[in-house]
């Protein structure tokens, strides 16, 4: 049974505000969208063909490609035989090439069946090349293919008909040969040429776990060295995963998402918020610290207004953010803000003031005050500055225990601020840090 449009459950106005951020980002875009069979074989990817439906009526590319290796052994206990490989990674006889195309074909036909219930145009596709893998460690490979060549021409004419390219694991050779692909390397292979600029990989993993650790982002060099120095101890699932991943980011796709598809709705939480729900691996740079600009004041003052109005903060109206928006810093991940600071400098004292440091509610605890107080000390001391200050009625633990600030009094204070506290009557506690 296919989920009716009508019965979605009704977004909230604060998510729809949440999603749109995205959309003018990734209309156009082009993303891969690799689903394992373990995902398919479930009811909950029904949800994953909606959510696609989402996204192509957002005016997002889509390129789905499908595994088939739950299908491929479900089949096999059926006829009551065995198989040489599953997933596509080892020797394939003919056998077992054999099991495998007809379990791409109804995965294919369950997949075109769902998309068309959905009015989305869909298509099979023999834009896939294959040849032979050959000899591995002396033995023969047989009917295990790899990527050959890939049409981009033709996917991308599919594409511009605003036709989704349904890419199944079993592809041609030259002379017209069957040949059994691994789905993350086609995956890969189909992101590089068709110039996806993100991959998800659907799996029934939550993401990248490494030593009991789950990682929710790594830049490409950090994936490389943890898939140098811990592959082994990683589920053969995400070790090729991660192997492929890494081969797309270093030919040219931004981004490579690894998330649990037996979640619901996880791929437009992936895509439309801040952190998702899964892995990441990003390849240029994905969170970083800037300087506010004049088309950031909004958004400052509304991530300062809850705070403002608890106190914690003073109040700043939004023509006091716009007026000062040179001294404001931001954190931001993927373009959406998280957390802010305002740096005031004053001269005549060597002094600095760390202020307006915000989190937004729901990213507390992961240590993105700290890193904007880092950088206001960086900031400061390359301008001269000998001190840093904060002033604080309900936070003082944090720089005191967290960022290393001492207990002052307001007669640390240059001789503007001690005026402009003693006025605001707010009672501050004053903090003080030597650079």
């Amino acid at each position: 049974m296919f989920p009716d449009p009508q019965h979605i459950t009704e977004i909230k106005p604060a998510d729809l505000r949440g999603i749109l951020k995205y959309v003018p980002k990734f209309q156009n875009h082009l993303f891969v969208i690799a689903v394992d069979g373990r995902v398919i074989e479930d009811p909950v990817f029904n949800g994953i063909l909606l959510d696609i439906a989402v996204l192509r009526n957002l005016q997002i590319r889509v390129i789905l490609v499908f595994g088939i290796g739950l299908q491929l052994r479900n089949l096999a206990r059926e006829l009551e035989t065995g198989y040489s490989d599953l997933y596509g990674t080892g020797a394939v006889d003919a056998k077992t090439l054999s099991m495998a195309t007809g379990a791409a074909s109804k995965v294919s036909h369950l997949i075109m069946k769902g998309l068309s219930k959905l009015a989305i145009k869909c298509a099979t596709t023999n834009s896939i090349r294959a040849t032979q893998v050959g000899v591995i460690d002396g033995q023969d490979q047989q009917f295990r293919g790899k990527v050959d060549r890939v049409d981009s021409d033709n996917l991308k004419q599919l594409l511009d008909n605003q036709i989704v390219p349904v890419i199944g694991p079993i592809a041609f050779d030259r002379e017209g040969e069957s040949l059994r692909l691994n789905t993350d390397h086609l995956a890969a292979e189909v992101a590089i040429a068709s110039a996806a600029s993100k991959i998800l990989f659907l799996t029934s993993h939550l993401g990248l776990i490494s030593a009991g650790r789950f990682h929710r982002a790594l830049e490409t060099e950090a994936l490389e060295r943890l898939y140098r120095d811990r592959k082994e101890a990683l589920e053969p699932a995400l070790q090729g995963k991660c192997r492929y991943a890494l081969h797309a980011l270093k030919n040219g796709t931004s981004r490579v998402h690894i998330l649990n598809g037996l979640e619901a709705e996880s791929l437009l939480k992936e895509l439309f918020s801040s952190v998702g729900v899964g892995t990441l691996f990003y390849n240029n740079e994905y969170q970083k610290i800037r300087w506010a600009r004049p088309a950031d004041a909004q958004a400052l003052f509304d991530l300062t207004r809850g705070a403002t109005e608890s106190e914690e903060l003073a109040r700043r109206s939004l023509r006091e953010i716009e007026e000062g928006i040179g001294r404001y810093f931001l954190y931001e991940i993927d373009g959406y803000i998280l957390a802010c600071g305002c740096l005031i400098g004053y001269p005549e004292s060597r002094t600095f003031e760390v202020a307006s440091l915000t989190v937004k509610p729901g990213q507390t605890g992961k240590g993105l005050g700290t890193k904007l107080v880092k950088f206001a000390e960086e900031t400061a001391a390359k301008r001269g500055g000998k001190r840093l200050i904060a002033l604080s009625t309900q936070t003082f633990p944090f720089f005191t225990q967290k960022c290393g600030f001492g207990k002052g009094s307001i007669d640390d204070l240059p001789l503007e601020r001690a005026e402009i506290l003693l006025s605001s009557r707010r009672n501050s506690k004053v903090l003080i840090k030597d650079l």
